[in-house]
């Protein structure tokens, strides 16, 4: 919840199991805690940071709350795009957007860290020079950026935008995230099969939840 400029997320363990699982795997109820002051630190932008409660009892933790900076008049990437697509703006300006966009996935990957779902709605911008990363309890320190999760992180993005953006934009946007060593006419159709993979498995998803599979915008 949103508490004047900050946010608010709590959780409480059921009693039994839900104690022990929260007390057992702590580190993960702490991980957007620890991965929002990793990225701090390192110049990524994310929702700063402002504390992390646990309530214990006798070493047994009950309940988190996390809290953390509210991004006043930003909004998620794919409505970004969307608006820039409908209201009619010059192909220069979505490329900007995309080019500043991979930049700052770029920082994020050479940071150390990997994001689990980088997907649009994951990434905020007020002004499309700044990207804020969200959804932080998805991100894994400390381990080397493998191929394998680039491909995944790629898929992710590509998925986001591939219904308001054709390749025309989106492959310079891929090929900007990728390493030269990578050949973009082996690298592109994976992508684009895993993408395919990726929003059919969404939607098997969202029919057995009664949701439409008109994506909103």
């Amino acid at each position: 919840r949103r508490v004047e400029g900050w946010i608010v997320k709590s959780s409480r363990a059921q009693a039994g199991v839900g104690v022990i699982k929260r007390t057992l795997q702590r580190s993960r109820y702490r991980q957007a805690w620890i991965a929002a002051n990793y990225l701090v630190r390192r110049g990524v932008a994310v929702p700063r940071p402002i504390a992390f409660v646990e309530r214990r009892t006798m070493g047994v933790i009950w309940s988190n709350t996390y809290v953390c900076e509210f991004l006043q008049g930003c909004s998620d990437v794919e409505k970004c795009v969307a608006h820039l697509v409908h209201g009619g703006y010059n192909s220069k300006l979505i490329e900007d957007f995309l080019e500043h966009l991979a930049m700052a996935v770029n920082k994020l990957c050479e940071s150390g860290a990997y994001h689990q779902d980088l997907s649009g709605k994951n990434i905020y911008t007020r002004d499309g020079r700044t990207f804020y990363f969200i959804d932080l309890d998805g991100v894994v320190i400390g381990k080397p950026y493998t191929e394998a999760q680039r491909l995944k992180n790629h898929i992710q993005l590509y998925d986001s935008f591939c219904d308001l953006l054709n390749d025309r934009f989106l492959v310079p946007f891929i090929q900007r995230m990728c390493p030269p060593e990578i050949d973009l006419r082996v690298w592109m159709p994976t992508v684009r099969k895993g993408q395919a993979e990726r929003r059919r498995r969404i939607e098997r998803i969202w029919e057995k939840q009664g949701v439409s599979r008109t994506r909103t915008e």
